[in-house]
């Protein structure tokens, strides 16, 4: 199936609204004078501007008719023993050039010569020992339906109870990675991103460059982006489902569409081995295929769940045909949209594959966020689609990682069992996201923490309190011993007590603590921890 790239309602701005969250401190006596210590967690986040103005109406758009399979590219899976020489010259016997290398999987995207057909290239790698398999590469597109009335607040959030999870947490530093459109630099979504990755042109730079053919086209990575983690209680713009800033979720934008909401299924796989192995903890998918399965995606996506990885996709917008790829992949949660009266959304697609429903919006009210396009700048707009639901479950499942839930199959578990029930599982799965119900368990200690101490070998003493930074970044540690101390930084995402790979984990030594006195300025960046374990004492 073909994803669904759409048009926006009417651009209108709205300033978020919600508490403030403080910091949590865990008290641990300290022999001898102490001090007291301030600082920041990662980059110090910067003032925001004002909110800009609204954008046009973008005009409906269809995807009837779109390609599925691209003509000159296929995936090569080689054997392992299989030579470079030997692949070269496979390739070159079957009329193809490798144009990408997706190294976690042992396969090459190969690019056809002028006039060599699909159907003769595959026939020839199949006949080789050398190869596994080998597959046609696929289109995908950004999914979004059309629309047009205008709304001005975002109803979406309360319809899952988001207020009430709010007063439990507001999000941790879990990174959440987004394959799509990429991202622009918009104002309301400062200071919330790690380094992203572009598979189109295979470079470090995720900006969503626009559509080239269509400046006006809205951008629909920067709306998905802004759902799961805009800045919120800034007075600027929109809410995020988390609270985006230094100290909370992160977003890590990764470009496999083009500026128009097009791309490559060979680029979403590479693109998911890339936010496996840079510390994402959720992977959000508002895009997909109109196939039921493609071996190279299979497998990393498989490579992701390994890694602890929760990966959440699109259902389609095809009028309740089947469910897309890689949505229909059962390690994969998909994700059906509803409107604001909690009924399916016409175009949500059905089947038995759908896992969970969340907001996507229908002709009388969309899903607002940030976006930006050539023609309108920033501004914030609302769209529908699956593509919006699926921002909602990704962010309530960082929420939920927040409060100490770990692995996939549990997080799934947890979000099914809590779901609201609104009828037929192959139009909405287990029901509607809950957020307050699905962050109400758990606890909170995999939170990142911060606190000052020694590190000899593989063993951290605490020698302060143990302090939560707050949204924007800052610290207090109190009752810090006096002396020549290191500053960490530690979210224990598996709650085991141990600093282990998949941690967040950062240390600034050299701290000078002094009796009754404050040291300010410190700066701790924290990161994917991949050393030896480290025991906290």
């Amino acid at each position: 199936m073909i994803f669904r790239r759409g048009a926006l309602l009417l651009a209108v701005m709205l300033v978020a609204s919600a508490c403030g969250a403080g910091g949590v401190v865990v008290p641990t006596p300290t022999p001898g004078p102490t001090g007291t210590v301030t600082g920041t967690v990662g980059i110090t986040a910067s003032a925001l501007p004002s909110a800009p103005a609204a954008g046009p109406i973008a005009p409906p758009r269809s995807n009837a008719g779109r390609p599925v399979y691209v003509p000159d590219r296929l995936l090569v899976k080689f054997h392992p023993g299989a030579s470079s020489a030997s692949r070269n010259a496979l390739n070159a016997q079957s009329g193809a050039t490798a144009v990408k290398t997706i190294s976690q999987a042992n396969v090459q995207v190969v690019r056809l010569a002028p006039g060599v057909s699909a159907a003769a290239a595959m026939a020839a790698y199949r006949a080789s020992n050398l190869v596994e398999y080998v597959s046609q590469d696929v289109y995908i597109y950004a999914t979004a339906t059309p629309n047009d009335p205008l709304y001005s607040s975002q109803w979406h959030y309360p319809q899952i109870g988001l207020p009430s999870a709010w007063d439990i947490t507001t999000g941790g530093t879990t990174i959440v990675a987004v394959p799509d459109t990429g991202i622009a630099a918009h104002p309301d979504l400062s200071g919330i991103t790690v380094q992203g990755r572009d598979e189109i042109d295979d470079d470090s730079d995720p900006t969503d460059p626009g559509c080239a053919t269509d400046p006006t086209d809205l951008s629909h990575g920067t709306h998905v982006i802004g759902t799961i983690a805009a800045q919120t209680n800034n007075a600027t713009g929109v809410a995020g489902v988390n609270w985006g800033g230094v100290a909370a979720t992160r977003a890590m934008a990764i470009r496999v569409l083009d500026g128009c909401g097009s791309g490559f299924l060979s680029d979403l796989a590479a693109g998911i081995y890339y936010a496996a192995d840079h510390g994402a903890k959720v992977i959000s998918m508002s895009l997909g295929a109109d196939i039921t399965s493609d071996p190279t995606t299979d497998a990393a996506i498989s490579y992701a769940r390994t890694r602890g990885v929760t990966l959440v996709a699109a259902a389609g917008n095809d009028f309740c045909t089947a469910v897309d790829y890689p949505a229909r992949n059962s390690q994969v949660i998909a994700a059906a949209a509803t409107t604001n009266t909690n009924a399916r959304a016409s175009y949500s697609n059905c089947g038995p594959e759908l896992d969970i429903a969340a907001p996507g919006g229908d002709g009388s009210a969309g899903v607002l966020s940030t976006t930006w396009s050539p023609a309108a700048g920033f501004v914030y707009a609302a769209f529908q689609g699956t593509s919006m639901a699926t921002p909602h479950v990704s962010g309530v499942i960082a929420l939920m990682i927040s409060r100490g839930w770990v692995g996939p199959a549990a997080i799934q578990s947890r979000l099914q069992s809590t779901a609201t029930s609104l009828g037929s599982p192959t139009q909405f799965g287990a029901g509607l996201v809950n957020a307050a119900a699905a962050v109400g368990g758990g606890t909170v200690t995999a939170r990142m923490r911060i606190f000052s101490g020694l590190i000899s070998g593989s063993t951290i003493t605490r020698q302060s309190d143990s302090v939560e930074a707050v949204s924007s970044g800052a610290f207090t540690i109190t009752n810090a011993q006096a002396g020549t101390k290191t500053v960490f930084a530690w979210q224990d995402f598996n709650n085991n007590g141990v600093v282990d790979t998949g941690d967040s984990f950062g240390q600034t030594p050299g701290v000078v603590i002094n009796p009754g006195a404050t040291t300010s300025g410190v700066v701790v960046t924290a990161q994917r921890y991949t050393g030896p374990a480290l025991q906290v004492r």
